[in-house]
């Protein structure tokens, strides 16, 4: 977008505002190339979502006229449902599990469709912890995948300060020492503890809807997360 059209296109918003109108956001009134699809996707291991969110330059978007979204998953091809979260719209779809990477649609009756939007997820893992009795550290294990994106480990109990530590690398172990894990101001409460360990990883994408032509952004954020528990007696 050029100086002189960025300066139109916030002259046109600032007027908007000042007459105290709420610009156009119904899908029928706004280009697919002025779309942004923001695409969030989690596995926990016990249940799968999948939530889109559509905007513009000026706001949510709500789709009207018969334009839909669609997720193919696994193979299977699923409508998204909307629904309303903080005052905009979002689309959602809930699942077993996020297998693998899915595929994104989105169906429009008087405009340029868009199709076949690869979503990256992390492969799904196991996890397991050993140790954290008397002398021994803690010690985290899952399945290693270097391309599957940010890693981060948190662990959370009474008796410790939360921690969260990210990782430069999916090496598929990490250990921790009893010193690292720091007791809250008040001070640890009688042994055992009970501590909830976690591994995200998580890719994020950026990309133009459209490969041969400006216009239109989607961004994605899939994320793998185990969570598992373990004791603590020092």
């Amino acid at each position: 977008m050029s100086r002189a059209r960025t300066t139109g296109f916030f002259l046109v918003v600032m007027t908007l505002a000042g007459c105290g109108l709420d610009p156009v956001r119904v899908s029928d009134r706004v280009s697919t190339r002025d779309m942004l699809l923001g695409v969030t996707a989690l596995d926990d291991g016990a249940a799968a979502a999948i939530d889109v969110r559509v905007g513009s330059p000026i706001g949510a978007v709500e789709l009207t006229g018969g334009d839909a979204l669609f997720v193919t998953v696994d193979g299977t091809r699923r409508p998204m449902v909307e629904g309303e979260l903080n005052g905009a719209p979002i689309h959602s779809v809930k699942l077993d599990a996020l297998p693998g990477d899915f595929l994104l649609d989105l169906e429009r009756q008087s405009d340029r469709d868009v199709h076949g939007v690869v979503v990256e997820v992390p492969r799904p893992f196991t996890m397991t912890a050993a140790g954290l009795t008397q002398d021994l550290p803690l010690t985290l294990s899952w399945e290693a995948e270097p391309e599957g994106g940010e890693v981060v480990v948190t662990v959370q109990g009474d008796c410790i300060d939360p921690l969260t530590r990210a990782l430069d690398e999916d090496t598929g172990m990490l250990v921790l020492t009893q010193a690292e894990l720091r007791p809250p101001p008040a001070g640890p409460p009688l042994a055992p503890c009970a501590l909830q360990v976690s591994i995200s990883k998580t890719i994020t994408t950026r990309d133009a809807l459209f490969s041969m032509n400006p216009g239109g952004i989607v961004t994605t954020s899939a994320e793998q997360r185990r969570t598992i528990a373990a004791t603590w007696t020092p």
